[in-house]
């Protein structure tokens, strides 16, 4: 059979605008108004501004140890009060470490990029000391007296499983309804956990795949995508 030669699309844009409406649509079915969400990795608000897209009132706690990154985020939560900043990366520890940011700062993350990446966001930049804390921490500092949360995101770049794990007694169903994790399926980062240990480690704790936001690489296969979690039943 002759191989089909026509050209294709720009699967990185086009995956960008389906993942976008897909994505949307399960925000509008697990989110009500009122709810509570943890945004890890903020970055600049990207998230915290399609949620809002989709249901107004809401509380987003908006994590973010980046420097530049957070004065953005604390000047787009001044336009949008749900937005509640927090200058902190989440991690197994309260208190501070090294962070690690790359030159387009998106791929900042706990951990050091592996060497000789091509990408801007897997460019180490500099090392910084952030604050960090454990979720379970936040939870129990009377920030909030709202439980259960409705929606734990993490973007964490490599660190996503520190941050799920953090959550301690908090990772169940009763307590964080549904998670939304980017697993990766290749590894960047020195120490990352493949993707498999998040997936088992939800598995254990009451959750189940509920859908796939996928990413594709330059070269059009699955490179990362972001995972949603809900109970089990």
């Amino acid at each position: 059979m002759q191989e089909n030669k026509l050209s294709r699309p720009d699967l990185e844009v086009e995956d960008h605008t389906v993942t976008g409406k897909l994505l949307k649509r399960d925000l509008s079915r697990l989110l009500a108004p009122n709810s509570t969400i943890l945004d890890i990795g903020a970055n600049r608000g990207q998230f915290a501004l399609e949620v809002l897209e989709v249901l107004s009132e809401v509380k987003i706690y908006s994590f973010e140890p980046v420097k530049g990154a957070f004065e953005d985020l604390k000047s787009l939560s001044a336009e949008h009060p749900q937005i509640i900043p927090q200058e902190s990366a989440v991690s197994l520890k309260t208190g501070q470490t090294t962070f690690h940011v790359t030159e387009s700062d998106v791929g900042s993350s706990l951990l050091e990029p592996l060497p000789n990446q091509p990408s801007k966001w897997l460019t180490l930049t500099e090392k910084v000391t952030v604050n960090t804390t454990r979720l379970d921490d936040f939870i129990e500092s009377g920030t909030f007296d709202k439980l259960p949360i409705d929606l734990l995101k993490v973007d964490a770049q490599g660190a996503d499983m520190e941050v799920v794990l953090s959550a301690g007694k908090f990772l169940h169903p009763s307590t964080i309804k549904a998670i939304l994790v980017e697993v990766n399926f290749t590894i960047f980062y020195d120490s990352q956990k493949p993707y498999h240990e998040i997936f088992a480690v939800l598995d254990k704790h009451g959750y189940r795949l509920a859908w796939l936001y996928p990413h594709r690489s330059h070269e059009e296969w699955l490179w990362w995508a972001d995972a949603l979690f809900i109970g089990k039943e």
